[in-house]
């Protein structure tokens, strides 16, 4: 069998038919590994990039709309910014500042590496394509990202939310409960089904590692359930930076301290953070920008990148 049927780099939501809960589940691998190949970060820095990847995939899976989810936990420790960004198509890509001074945690925990010996916010975003932007912005109170995550959800969506994160190497299982309301009558047998089924997930994450195709993993998890399960969505890495973007970014920080650099240098260069990529605006192409001209009269200026 091959890893997609097993689950690898696929994300499955589903239904349970008594307990009054719905789910998704993912198991990451490659994906995972491509959003972070071009970064060196420390280990325990990868391992929260991945585990914040994870939940935003699983949550990005929900949305109504075409949309992303951007998750930043940041902070004054050796690791300022940790920042993850899922979309509604099911693409991810993560980032991460790291100081290059200083002593490195021993562990390796969000409020070891973010907050360190100070404070830190978790800053929740839903940027949809078309209509107003939400924020969400809690303080960073939980070590674990389940937790925090855990925690923020339930307030926020006023309902129980169960996460679950763990890592078998490169890989990546996680698994998002989350309780749907009932009728008033049957609150108290809605209660119980819903504890049963939180606590059959809390089992199946304290097992051993085990790949099993989600259709089957899912009936051995919750043996007493009709469950009901989607076809598994593909889970890639995709970073959507571009010409324009750089360019627009440009535009924000103003010719007039852009120019100091461009005649320095011929021009001015950036990297995407997330992906790695390089970009390269020529002086003339950057006059152009913000005189509002065309260099050929057909492409915007700026098309040239440095790969």
């Amino acid at each position: 069998m091959d890893r997609a049927a097993l689950g690898f780099d696929h994300l499955t939501r589903f239904w349970l038919g008594s307990a009054p809960a719905r789910g998704v589940v993912a198991r990451l691998d490659e994906s995972l590994g491509r959003a972070l190949a071009e970064h060196d970060y420390p280990a325990p820095v990868k391992a929260l990039l991945r585990q914040l990847a994870a939940a935003a995939l699983l949550l990005a899976s929900n949305l109504k709309q075409p949309a992303a989810i951007v998750i930043q936990a940041q902070g004054e420790g050796p690791a300022p910014l940790l920042c993850v960004e899922a979309t509604h198509t099911l693409s991810c890509r993560a980032y991460a500042s790291v100081k290059s001074d200083g002593p490195l945690p021993s562990g390796g925990d969000l409020l070891d590496w973010v907050a360190g010996s100070g404070s830190g916010r978790l800053v929740f975003t839903i940027d949809p394509e078309r209509g107003q932007m939400y924020q969400g912005i809690v303080a960073l109170e939980h070590a674990s990202v389940a937790r925090l995550l855990e925690s923020y959800l339930s307030n926020s969506q006023q309902t129980d939310t169960r996460l679950w994160l763990r890592e078998d190497g490169e890989t990546l299982e996680a698994a998002l409960l989350e309780r749907l309301p009932v009728d008033s009558k049957d609150a108290e047998a809605a209660l119980a089904r819903w504890q049963a089924a939180e606590a059959n997930m809390e089992r199946a994450f304290a097992d051993p590692f085990m790949p099993f195709p989600y259709t089957e993993w899912l009936e051995m998890v919750f043996p007493n359930e009709t469950v009901q399960a989607q076809t598994p969505s593909a889970v890639r890495f995709a970073c959507p930076c571009s010409i324009e973007r750089v360019l627009g970014a440009l535009r924000l920080v103003g010719l007039e301290e852009l120019m100091p650099l461009a005649e320095a240098q011929g021009g001015v260069e950036t990297r995407c953070e997330f992906c790695g990529r390089r970009y390269r605006v020529e002086k003339a192409q950057l006059l152009a920008l913000f005189h509002d001209e065309r260099v050929d009269g057909k492409h915007p200026p700026g098309t040239s990148t440095l790969q």
